[in-house]
């Protein structure tokens, strides 16, 4: 699993470059996670097939399965078809239409008194004859019998008659579609006139032959006003709600009914491609964002391919957690999972941000459904807030519960705002606390998979090797009880000045409780695990004791790789001496016959010299611990000036010149160590009852208590010569 895990992070963690490979691979992996992204918000755009036609009674029912609005085609046609009956049509008059009746009666009436005077012309129907090949329009049988039997009298009362009555017809006017009912109506009021048969088939006669539309329609003119009131008309538009049942079973499928299942896709299948152009082009948008927000604000992690790896899958996972709720409740998407793990492993600020990316793409899932994407968003932000410093094991669990408590408020405040009734509000509420706990659950399932899976370091997993339990520091405490207690006081005195310059608090704490873990291998040649006087440094030469001493990393190292510790801790293993110089041995060497052959590099520890701002804390307060506990009669004042001058040394010796620790951060930690120091090391009161027996001690331990105070006096300047036992 480790070999696995490293070939992973090496092959992740290549440095991008515009030729090579890993960009390449960078694009493979973003295509990859696009489409990944795409087929889950998609599925739903893809309807399941629906085969429904016009008459057929329906099998079952067809359910909406998101909220959409659309244009009624049918319904859009019929009020189209309404509104253009309710526009009248132009109609231009034509006034000539009555001078050319009365010209067309006058000639009809002329021509029959000449056919009548006629003497030559004896029978009925030679008249009739010649009277029709003389009008100017024909006219029935029955009116030319009429014309050829009347006398003067009645012929010039017919003339005035036919041409008062066509007169009033047209000056009321009369339209195509009228025509046929005015002729009738000609022979109606003719009738009511009183007159002889045979001037009355006359006069009707005449009137319907000569009776014609005087309003003649205005085609462009009605045309026009008919296009005009289709462009102000709207369309029929619907509105189909989420889960609203389109067609009931054994209903009989309407037209209406077939256009609305095409307009949600559901017809056969149906894709709408506009929907995925529109998802592709949102996706890629909310995926340049968070690589933006990378680039400009944590470029570190977006250097890093293993980081984005780990991020996608973390927004692939989530994005599948809310799809599978979303089929049962919005409101109960453990969507804050995922910022969650993304705060823990990566980064919190970036938790912030995907916090935001996250609520954006479960927006598309719930239809931007306004109430579940807050109650997302802000439950996840409350998350990372929570969560971005863990101080204890019980983070997760509180982060849970206050997350379930946000969700409720949320959907409750929400709820009241869309006046929806309590009972309904309360069944919501119950559901963003589970939403809450679940998120808190699925975090702390798949952490352990992630941090072992990408190599990642977390809080939680320091926290649990911070324990007394574990199997290294039960070893350190039986195998070299003095270099555990001086552990855990470093650790105190780190951890507290951490707090002071944005250092992580748990990792230096971890640190700490690590970094002189190689002493296992040889505890007594350091003076805080020498139990009696004899020190064996005494007995070999300085160069094998600066070799022993410095052996303390190596073995320290080998040691948490071979209890799979994190390479942070192991990184300040290594660190937390950097380059300095074991100036007790290397003085002893040079007082010796042959020291112009003396290499100061041979004795100096391997380094390297501390990276990060945690391994920087850890050197200086393991050096000034060592230093103060090394001083006889420790007060205040000795107490600065060693912390003072440690701090000065290890800065001019350029042992901070790789970390990010400023002159202000120096200062800091000074007056932090000085003030904790103080505290551990002050002088304690001597009781009167035991002053007896101290005083016997005293006197029995004289001469040896006398050498080893002026040996601890010489060495109080110096925390690497303090520890390896020079007392």
């Amino acid at each position: 699993m480790i070999s696995l895990n490293n070939k992973l992070r090496e092959f992740f963690t290549q440095p991008t470059s515009i030729y090579g490979k890993p960009i390449a691979r960078r694009l493979v992996l973003g295509v990859a996670f696009f489409l990944l992204f795409m087929i889950i918000l998609s599925s739903d755009f893809v309807s399941d097939k629906v085969s429904l036609e016009v008459g057929q009674v329906s099998d079952r029912d067809v359910i909406a399965p998101r909220t959409a609005a659309y244009v009624d085609v049918i319904k859009t046609k019929k009020f189209e078809d309404e509104v253009l009956s309710s526009v009248a049509n132009v109609y231009d008059l034509d006034v000539t239409a009555i001078a050319k009746a009365e010209e067309n009666i006058g000639a009809i009436f002329s021509e029959a008194r000449q056919v009548v005077g006629n003497k030559e012309l004896v029978s009925a129907e030679q008249k009739k004859e010649k009277l029709q090949q003389g009008l100017p329009l024909p006219l029935p049988n029955n009116v030319l019998d009429g014309l050829v039997h009347l006398d003067a009298a009645s012929m010039v009362n017919a003339e005035e008659q036919s041409k008062s009555i066509l007169r009033k017809f047209f000056q009321r006017g009369i339209r195509d579609d009228d025509l046929d009912i005015a002729r009738k109506h000609i022979v109606i009021e003719t009738e009511e006139m009183g007159l002889d048969k045979r001037v009355e088939s006359v006069i009707a006669g005449i009137g319907q032959a000569l009776l014609k539309p005087n309003f003649i329609l205005n085609v462009r003119e009605t045309d026009k006003r008919k296009q005009s009131a289709i462009n102000s008309m709207e369309p029929v538009r619907e509105t189909v709600k989420k889960g609203q049942i389109m067609v009931r079973r054994g209903d009989i499928v309407t037209p209406e009914q077939i256009h609305a299942v095409e307009e949600l896709g559901l017809s056969k299948g149906h894709v709408n491609e506009m929907r995925i152009f529109g998802l592709a082009i949102f996706v890629i948008a909310v995926m340049i964002i968070i690589l933006g927000y990378m680039y400009r604000f944590a470029y570190p992690i977006y250097t890093n391919d293993l980081y984005l790896v780990l991020l996608g899958l973390i927004t692939l996972v989530t994005l599948l957690l809310g799809k599978a709720a979303h089929y049962y409740s919005d409101f109960s998407a453990p969507i804050a999972a995922g910022a969650l793990l993304v705060a823990i492993l990566i980064d919190a600020r970036l938790g912030v941000v995907i916090s935001i990316a996250l609520a954006l793409l479960f927006g598309i899932i719930v239809e931007h459904d306004l109430r579940a994407v807050s109650t997302v968003l802000i439950g996840s932000l409350i998350g990372v807030y929570s969560v971005s410093k863990m101080a204890h094991g019980y983070s997760l669990t509180k982060t849970g519960i206050i997350i379930a408590g946000v969700n409720f408020v949320v959907i409750g405040a929400t709820g009241f705002i869309e006046q929806l009734n309590s009972a309904q509000i309360l069944m919501q509420g119950v559901q963003g606390i589970v939403s809450g706990i679940a998120a808190s659950v699925i975090t702390t399932g798949l952490l352990p998979y992630l941090e072992n899976a990408f190599n990642i370091t977390t809080p939680l997993k320091l926290l649990d090797l911070a324990q007394p339990n574990h199997p290294l520091l039960q070893r350190l405490l039986l195998d070299a009880p003095g270099s555990y207690h001086h552990s855990v006081l470093v650790g105190n005195l780190a951890e507290t000045a951490a707090g002071y310059v944005h250092a992580d608090p748990v990792t230096v704490r971890v640190g700490a409780y690590y970094h002189d873990i190689g002493k296992i291998k040889r505890p007594y040649f350091f003076v805080e695990n020498q139990a009696g006087n004899e020190n064996p440094h005494d007995k070999i030469a300085p160069s094998l004791s600066t070799l022993i001493v410095t052996s303390h990393i190596k073995d320290g190292v080998d040691l948490c790789r071979e209890y799979k510790l994190p390479q942070i801790i192991i990184d300040i293993v290594q660190q937390h001496h950097g380059t300095m110089l074991v100036s007790y041995f290397y003085k002893r060497a040079t007082e010796n016959e042959h020291s112009e052959c003396i290499i100061e590099a041979d004795f100096r520890y391997e380094g390297p010299r501390p990276q990060s701002k945690e391994a920087a804390l850890i050197m200086l307060a393991d050096a000034c611990e060592a230093a103060v506990r090394s001083i006889g009669k420790p007060n205040k004042n000795r107490i600065e000036a060693t912390v003072r001058k440690i701090i000065r040394e290890r800065l001019h010796d350029g042992q901070l010149d790789e970390c990010n620790v400023t002159l202000k951060d120096l200062n800091v930690i000074g007056d932090v160590f000085i003030r904790v120091l103080s505290s551990m090391f002050h002088t304690r009161i001597e009781y009167p009852d035991t002053l007896k027996e101290l005083e016997r001690r005293k006197a029995k331990n004289g001469n040896s208590n006398k050498q080893s105070s002026a040996k601890d006096d010489s060495n109080a300047g110096n925390g690497t010569d303090s520890e390896i036992g020079v007392k």
